[in-house]
């Protein structure tokens, strides 16, 4: 695997990426795949040599961590397989794509919340709730967090203004102080700045509740805002030792509550809208020098995280096509590692990709050999077969289907993303869907943790068929009413499924983004084009498709898909963007 290896103390270039053997969980133990790793001030200090401990050379830092459970050691359950978790790693191993975690200190991620966020808030979250809860803002008091543009200060703003307090936010620079506000300060300071405890003090008359994260000459400015019998929580000391409390003051301590405990009810908190974990920089393992030195410098909002490739790296197959093309664009922007699947690395469409970002496999689905070759090492795979108009077309599909789903199988993927059609669970007598529908029912057999999305009739078919007709256009179609889904939003639902396997594994969702009438899409080209167009019903041929179009059709839910994804494509908007490009 590879991993961040630190093997003599230093500045953040001390922090080189290597290949190290494979960790195997032992007895009472788990080995997770890391989907994200999470930075924390005090590993900056451990790296430095300057830490409250002293690393044991050569070491792999990072403790906090969340990922899927890849394999348990002996004395686990080993039904743990495949749940996704976050657990501390009692301070090192992180920085990797593999890590060894006791089972007893896993966490399951909560339905809905990502990796990303479940790894800001173990830490940062289990802190922030165990100082809240001490401290006990209360209705109308004025509480000052300082660090306000921090981990765990951003979460405190929340607590306390959630509790009714009034907030001051003290943060080093403007961007930390404009967070503070949107998480609800009403007040914000700049603590490097001459004379901000007097500006408090003005517009306070005196705090109730102090979060000391910074210590040093800073906190002992803040302790000295505090009215009598004042609740002092210190949490930090990047500024220097901290001071000794003020006697007329209440040192705050420190909840007896399981840590653990803590942890699960930040990430229920987060999972259920009442608490978002701020994210800074999200970076690959090899800029973790990077990371650290923006946690030294203060210059990141909120959370710094890495992503391990291995944990990041998605297989999507027809990947030069209509949907393959759009999920591998829409993944690359969310920073997923995306490997495409191309029979011509040199052709237009693939090399369009590689300038993305994307690394090309050079494969075929009908070759098991370069099959295997792309999906080794990654962590998921978006599955589509073309629909191929010849006599075996259909037969093709489900070989390919089946031969993907097969190796997700067989090389333990954590997931396996399939595209479908609308409809194919239903008795259609059409053939193509038919062969869809055998290879949804063998991903169920195997047991794969797989999401099924089935998308309608495409939008961009549409483009093809308002052909020009003298002065005017034309749309030629067999029926009068349509459900209709652009690619752009199926690639969506395809990166919510990676990302969030927990809601989407096990599902299968119908996807439209529009339902028309025949003369409702001649009114909208019209109005888009400013070309006169018609709708003009042509007959089915005797087509099954077609006859099923008028008999029964497709059945998605589009109002319950635009509350889960509002930026929902409407035909008129996907044709505005289109005939802009």
């Amino acid at each position: 695997m590879r991993a961040v290896v630190l093997r003599r103390f230093g500045g953040p270039e001390s922090l080189v990426v290597e290949e190290v053997p494979d960790p195997v969980a032992g007895p009472g133990q788990v080995l997770v795949e890391v989907a994200v790793a999470g930075i924390t001030f005090v590993e900056t200090q451990v790296r430095a040599d300057r830490g409250p401990r002293r690393a044991e050379l050569p070491a792999i830092l990072g403790n906090g961590v969340a990922g899927t459970v890849l394999a348990v050691g002996e004395g686990v359950d080993a039904a743990l397989v495949g749940t996704r978790v976050v657990t501390t790693l009692g301070g090192r191993g992180g920085y990797a794509e593999l890590a060894v975690a006791a089972a007893e200190d896993l966490i399951p991620v909560p339905p809905g919340l990502s990796a990303r966020d479940a790894v800001a808030l173990l830490a940062d979250g289990r802190t922030a709730v165990g100082l809240a809860r001490a401290a006990a803002p209360r209705p109308g008091e004025w509480v000052l967090v300082e660090a306000a543009g921090g981990g765990v200060g951003s979460l405190l703003v929340q607590l306390a203004r959630a509790a009714g307090a009034r907030v001051v936010g003290a943060a080093s620079s403007a961007a930390k102080r404009d967070l503070a506000v949107r998480l609800g300060a009403e007040l914000t300071v700049d603590y490097t700045a001459p004379g901000w405890a007097d500006e408090v003090r003005a517009a306070t008359g005196g705090l109730d509740v102090v979060f000391d994260g910074v210590g040093g000459e800073v906190g002992a400015q803040a302790q000295a805002l505090l009215k009598d019998g004042g609740r002092l929580s210190v949490y930090g000391m990047a500024g220097g030792p901290m001071t000794t409390p003020d006697p007329r003051l209440t040192a705050v301590a420190w909840p007896s509550a399981n840590p653990r405990e803590l942890a699960r009810e930040a990430l229920e908190l987060a999972a259920t809208g009442r608490l978002r974990p701020t994210v800074g920089n999200v970076l690959p393992l090899e800029s973790a020098a990077d990371a650290h030195a923006a946690v030294e410098a203060r210059t990141v909002l909120g959370k710094s995280l890495l992503l391990p490739a291995r944990a990041r790296t998605i297989l999507v197959t027809g990947a030069t096509g209509n949907q393959g093309g759009a999920v591998a664009r829409t993944l690359l922007e969310r920073g997923w590692t995306v490997r495409a699947l191309v029979r011509d690395p040199a052709s237009a469409a693939a090399r369009a990709l590689s300038a993305l970002g994307a690394t090309l496999a050079k494969g075929d689905l009908d070759d098991p050999a370069s099959l295997r070759a792309a999906m080794t090492g990654v962590h998921g795979v978006f599955s589509v077969q073309a629909l191929a108009l010849t006599e075996d077309g259909p037969a093709r599909e489900v070989r390919q289907g089946i031969a993907v789903a097969d190796l997700a199988a067989g090389l333990g993927l954590a997931h396996l993303v399939y595209s479908s059609v609308g409809g194919a669970e239903r008795d259609t007598g059409i053939e193509h869907f038919a062969s869809k529908w055998a290879v949804e029912r063998h991903i169920a057999e195997l047991g794969l943790r797989a999401t099924v999305l089935r998308p309608v009739f495409f939008m961009t078919n549409l483009l093809y068929y308002a052909e020009p007709a003298g002065d005017e256009r034309v749309i030629a179609l067999p029926f009068r009413h349509m459900q209709l889904v652009a690619p752009e939003d199926i690639a969506h639902f395809v990166a919510e499924a990676f990302e969030h396997p927990d809601e989407y594994a096990g599902r299968a969702l119908e996807l439209a983004g529009d339902e028309r009438t025949g003369p409702e899409l001649a009114e909208i080209y019209q109005r888009v084009t400013g070309v006169p167009t018609r709708f003009e019903q042509t007959p089915t041929g005797g087509e099954r498709m077609y006859e099923w179009f008028l008999e029964s059709g497709y059945r998605a839910d589009v109002a319950a898909l635009r509350a889960r994804h509002p930026g929902l494509r409407t035909f008129e908007g996907f044709l505005r963007d289109r005939l802009a490009r």
